[in-house]
Order: structure tokens, then sequence, then C-alpha cells
């Protein structure tokens, strides 16, 4: 479901340092929508990823833009403590067997005041979708843990990091991943094991992208009356909160 998760960008891009001095990682960085945006401001940009696919689509997306693409497990940063200002990690730890691991890492690579810049699933929406559909969250890969707000932000600050803001965003994704958690919910047969769950993720992530789809997803990143849309929308539905958290100075 790329084609609607990269419209729209899970962070405020103005609240990444600028400058040539700046600093600026993204665990987990995917097909690289969030890291191109450090590099435009001029950052000294890193993007990580355990999967090598996804960097190639980040390279392809980053284009002309200087950014380094490491590949790397978020639970073993191979960085130096404090070597960055600020870090971007979305949409990722709910996937991670190890997230507390993960957390620490990139805590400890920000410098004291630095900046972490995230967004996890929203944990209303992602109940839903688990009873609803058994791929979603059976498929190996896919989200092995929900999270809710409160005690989220209890686990960064036991790794040093104050949450200052949190947001709820992305209404037009939970619409989308409605559609094909009630699709897997009304389907004829049901998959046998977690493998053939799998199997037909992947079948359905090869067909063609719906004409519908690749005009939304336009209208998502252009259209003022569509983004105001998403926006008001996720108040009520959200697919993710986003987060902004400052590693604490001691």
């Amino acid at each position: 479901m790329t084609e609607i998760a990269s419209a729209k960008l899970s962070i405020r891009p103005e609240l990444l340092p600028s400058g040539a001095a700046a600093r600026v990682i993204d665990v987990g960085c995917g097909d690289g929508r969030h890291i191109v945006e450090a590099a435009r401001r001029g950052c000294f940009a890193v993007g990580l990823d355990y999967d090598s696919g996804e960097l190639r689509l980040a390279r392809a997306r980053i284009g002309s833009q200087r950014v380094d693409l490491v590949v790397g497990d978020a639970a073993r940063l191979p960085f130096r403590a404090g070597a960055f200002d600020a870090a971007i990690c979305t949409e990722t730890l709910e996937h991670l067997p190890d997230d507390a691991s993960a957390i620490r890492e990139i805590a400890r690579l920000l410098r004291p005041g630095g900046t972490l810049l995230g967004a996890v699933p929203s944990h209303f929406t992602e109940f839903v979708f688990w009873r609803l559909s058994y791929a979603y969250s059976h498929t190996t890969g896919g989200h092995v843990r929900i999270y809710r707000p409160r005690r989220f932000c209890a686990q960064l600050a036991n790794s040093g990091l104050q949450v200052i803001d949190v947001r709820y965003v992305h209404f037009m994704d939970s619409l989308v991943w409605l559609r094909f958690c009630l699709t897997d919910f009304l389907r004829a047969t049901r998959p046998a094991t977690d493998f053939e769950a799998a199997i037909l993720l992947a079948v359905a992530a090869e067909q063609p992208v719906p004409t519908w789809r690749t005009r939304l997803r336009a209208a998502i990143g252009r259209s003022r009356f569509i983004s105001a849309l998403d926006t008001a929308g996720a108040l009520v539905w959200p697919k993710s909160f986003t987060f902004v958290a400052r590693k604490v100075e001691r």
C-alpha cells in the first residue's frame, strides 16, 4: 500500500535543523520521503533501513540530493553516541521485534537537546484492523504490537526522550486500509496458514495500482480541500499519531 502511504509526510519538515553543520538520520527510512526533506534543508542526511530494496527506491526518489543510505539494524545503529542533531523514525517501531533497543539506540545517537520526529499507528485504528483482517496482523514483516500514546510516551521517557507534542494524522490512509481489511474479512475462504496469508498479500501488492488510488495520492499532495479533509478526518479516525521528542540534557 505504499502508493497511498507515501502520499503525505508524517513529520513537519520545518522542525528539522537546517544548514550544512546539522546532522539528521532517518531510522527505517523506507523509500526516503522524509530524509530527502532534511537534505533539502542543507543538512548532512543519513537514511538507514534493513531492506536494501527500499533503499533502492529511496535512491531513485532522492535523485541528486546528498543523502547517505545505509543498510542496518535499528537495534544496533552503527554510529557514535551524540552523532546527530535530529532523528526521524516513522512507521517503523511497530514492525521491530525489539523496539525497546531501537528506541535506546536512537536516543544514544542524539546529542543532548536533539530532536526525534516520529510516527506510529494509532491504537484505535489498529485494534479495528487487527480484528477485521488476519493478513493485516499476521503477515511476516507486518505490525507486531499496538501502541497506546500514554504508555508509548512513557517508554520514550525511559530512554531519556521527553515527548513535547503529539498529533493524529492520515485519515485517507485509514480509508484505504479499511477497504483492504474489509476485503480480507469478507473473503469466502480464509488462509489456512501464515504462509498462505503472506502469499495472498504479496499477490495483491503486485497488482497494478488502480487509477483512483494514483489520483488520490496526487490530490492529497496538491489539493487544499483533500488535504484539509485528511487533517479534519484525522481528528476522528487517524491512521497514525506523530510525536516530537527531545533528548533530555543531563
